[in-house]
Parts: structure tokens; sequence; C-alpha cells
């Protein structure tokens, strides 16, 4: 018997064991990469895309689904699609920060913000406040890339979006829509849709039609044709974040009417303006004097200011994005060259006192260098830097979002540096300079006060 052939044998088949091994492993391999492959694939091809009635190939990843069945879209690879230009960053504060991001067109821009429910949304190169529309699921970014879902789409694109059990995405845009129904309005004597404003063509997207009628008066149907507002309005605007219209009767006085057709404001005032839609608070002017009303039209600022809200042109570098309401919480009011301050509940917060809303350090250059910037707000904090003229000398203090001294009138000035993207905020007294956020946290340490927990989103 040959034993020493029987062990090589026996050899051979223990030096085959790791090839046999590493060729299963890449078998397996192969397998994985297949079903992850096909996975991926039949995600992608899960859905048919029509954008205005034509099907479209949109790159691979424009579309997942989660674990959960929602759906996300890439808001850089359907903005090309839609009209619109993408870019990193916030509109006005240009950045490459991957985690914001703004669509705009020629009409309008939308921000998105990472893990935010929250869409800005504003007519380019106007002095017009942002609008900020609420929308169910937050964004989320994937592939490097930030995704909202089909809702986010419709609101920062204006486009309608709809999907069905067959996998059949449906998108239509405005100006297709306008397009699609402006032959039809004609044939009933309206206006052309194509001529009315922006605004108003947007009420296209909520099945809302503004028409004006041979008598040049405005009114509401639906696209069945069914009467919402009668055409007894001399004009008109759509507010899409209400959806509710701002309407002017034939002696130019102006009101609100809803969607349902419902008269929410009276016809009695000059001007009328959103103030803010969380809090359903609206500006008005008659007579050259301003107020605020509430969403049942009850009176929360009376009407005899001379001017409501602050010029945030002077405070670019503060990113205000609502002139009217400053952390969330302060309406500065304006009468007889002196500035007060109320909150959004219509409580007096300071008397008309102040002189000066903010630090304007515009005339007396940089510091060391550096970018430095008119403050009005210490955002960290939720304060705001007011000032008052004491025998021909400006002197500056600051208040909390409530309206309670932090630091009294001794300060001689209180600005921000920007360095390296990083905003620092100071002040200065008797030629000292001092961080303004570390002076207020020792200070609260100190007091037992403490830090505003909200972030003011302003």
């Amino acid at each position: 018997m040959n034993l020493s052939g029987l062990g090589n044998e026996v050899s051979e088949k223990r030096n085959n064991i790791p090839k046999i091994l590493l060729i299963l492993i890449a078998i397996i391999s192969v397998i994985i990469i297949i079903i992850v492959g096909g996975i991926i694939y039949i995600q992608q091809t899960a859905f048919r895309i029509y954008i205005d009635g034509k099907v479209v190939n949109l790159p691979k990843d424009t579309i997942i689904i989660e674990e959960t069945g929602k759906i996300y879209i890439s808001i850089k690879d359907i903005a090309e699609y839609l009209g619109y230009k993408y870019h990193n960053g916030e509109y006005k504060l240009y950045s490459e920060d991957v985690n914001k991001g703004y669509v705009d067109c020629n009409s309008e821009t939308a921000s998105f913000f990472l893990n935010s429910n929250k869409i800005s949304k504003v007519v380019p190169d106007q002095t017009r406040d942002y609008e900020d529309y609420t929308i169910e699921d937050p964004v989320i970014s994937r592939n490097g890339k930030l995704y909202c879902s089909p809702e986010g789409v419709k609101i920062g694109f204006n486009v309608t979006f709809t999907y069905n059990k067959e996998k059949n995405i449906q998108i239509f845009t405005l100006p297709y829509l306008i397009t699609y129904y402006e032959t039809a309005m004609s044939k009933q004597g309206y206006e052309k849709i194509s001529e009315l404003t922006f605004e108003n063509q947007k009420a296209i997207l909520y099945g809302m039609f503004v028409v004006k009628h041979p008598n040049a008066l405005y009114g509401v149907i639906t696209n069945d044709n069914k009467e919402i507002i009668s055409p007894k309005y001399k004009n008109m605007q759509f507010n899409e974040n209400a959806r509710e219209f701002y309407v002017m009767d034939t002696t130019n006085k102006v009101g609100i009417v809803t969607e349902d057709g419902r008269t929410k404001i009276n016809l009695l005032y000059d001007e009328i303006e959103m103030l803010d839609k969380q809090t359903g608070l609206y500006l008005v002017q008659s007579n050259k004097k301003y107020g605020v009303l509430g969403n049942t039209g009850n009176i929360v600022i009376h009407l005899e200011y001379d001017q409501i809200g602050v010029d945030t042109v002077k405070f670019q570098n503060n990113n205000i994005k609502n002139k009217y309401l400053l952390l969330d919480n302060i309406i500065p009011v304006y009468r007889n060259k002196k500035w007060g301050l109320f909150d959004k509940t219509g409580k007096l917060l300071v008397d008309t006192e102040i002189d000066i809303m903010g630090y304007n350090y515009s005339n007396q250059g940089n510091i060391t260098g550096k970018v430095v910037n008119n403050l009005l707000i210490i955002p960290s904090y939720k304060a705001i830097v007011v000032g008052k003229t004491f025998d021909k000398i400006n002197r500056y203090a600051i208040y909390d979002y409530e309206g309670n001294q932090i630091i009294p009138y001794a300060l001689d000035s209180a600005y921000s540096i920007t360095d390296a993207g990083v905003e620092t905020y100071y002040m200065e007294n008797n030629n000292k300079v001092i961080n303004i956020e570390q002076y207020i946290e020792e200070l609260y340490k100190r007091t037992g006060k403490k830090k505003p927990t909200d972030v003011a989103t302003n």
C-alpha cells in the first residue's frame, strides 16, 4: 500500500480548500452586488416620471424610496427639469454650505435647509421679506445631496406633483399650466392668465383661478368654473402662504377674503400685508398710520404709528428675514421720531423712548483689516441693540427678546466682525473692547438667568 501517495492526495486537497473558499466568497460577492444593484435599479425604475406630460429620464439617484415607503427627490437634480437653477448655500448669504441650497427662476427663489421643515421663499432682488412655508417631512441628505418630499417640490418649484399605485409620477410646471388653461379662460371672456401677476398665477396650483372680467373687475373661480369670489374687486392678489386673497374695492380700500369666499378682514384699510404667518398677524395702514391686526381682524397694535418694522438693508449681515418681527417676538414701532417695542401678543415691552435701532458702523472703517458689520440682533441670546442720545452723544444698550434690559445705555458701540465665516459680537465701553456673548454668559451665570433655549431663526 502506497501511503505516501495518499498523503500527497490529502495534502493537495487541503491546499485546494482556500482556493475553493475564495471562489465561493467571490461568487457570493457577485450575487450580493447583483442583488443590491437590482434593488437600486428597481427603486430607480419603479416610477415612470412625466413632466408636463412627457416621460423624462432623470439621473438614477434623483428619486429614492425610504424603508418607510416615503419618497424623496434630489433638489439639485430635479431643478433643471423644472426650469430652475440650483445653488449651494442660502440666497443672499453666498457660501458653498452643502447643508443649505436654493433654487431660483426669474420670479422667485426658494431656500432649503438640511433637517428642517422650513422652506423660505422670496422675490429675488427686492426688499420684500422672506416667507416661510412649513412642510411635514424635513429635508434629508443622501449621496452628498439634499432631498425633499413631494410636498417640498410642490412648494419650492411651484408645480403640481401626483403619483399613483401604478408608480407613475406626474409633475406639471406653472408655465405649462398657464398655457394649458389660457385658451379655455380666454374663450369665457376672461383676461389671459399669462397677463396676470406671478402671485395670481400661482393660485392655479391650488385649483383656483384669479379672473379679470370684461368689466375690469376681479374674482376667483375653480377649475370647473364654480365661482368662489364674485367679480367685484378693483384689484386682487393671491397670498400663497395663507391661501387667501388681498382684495381692493372700487374706493381703494383693502381687506382679505379666504379661499372659500369668506371675508376675513373687512375692507377698511389703505394697505395690508402679512406680518407673520405663524402668529396670524397682519400689518395694516390707514390715513398714513400703521397698526397690527390678528387673524380675525382684531386689533393687536392700534393704528397710531408712523412706521412699523426696521430697515433691514442697514443690517444685511444680521440675516433678518422679517423686518416686522425680530427674534420671533419683537415688533418695532416708530412714532414722533422715537422707537418702541411690542411683543407679538400686543404687549408693550419698551415705550417709545428709543432714538436709534441698532448700531451703524459703516462710517468708521475696518478693525484690524477684518470686515466690521452693523449690529441689530445677537441671535444666540435673542438680544437686540438700541440707542439713546444724551447731550448729543449716542449711547447704546442691549435688551432681550422679552424687553428686559441686559446692558444699560453705557456702550459707545456694538458691532460684529466676520472672520473666516465666523461671526463674533463686540461692544466698546471707554475704549475697552468686550465680547458680547461672553459677557452676557457670565452675567446670566451670576444672576441665574437662563439662556434662551430656542435660538432665534431670524
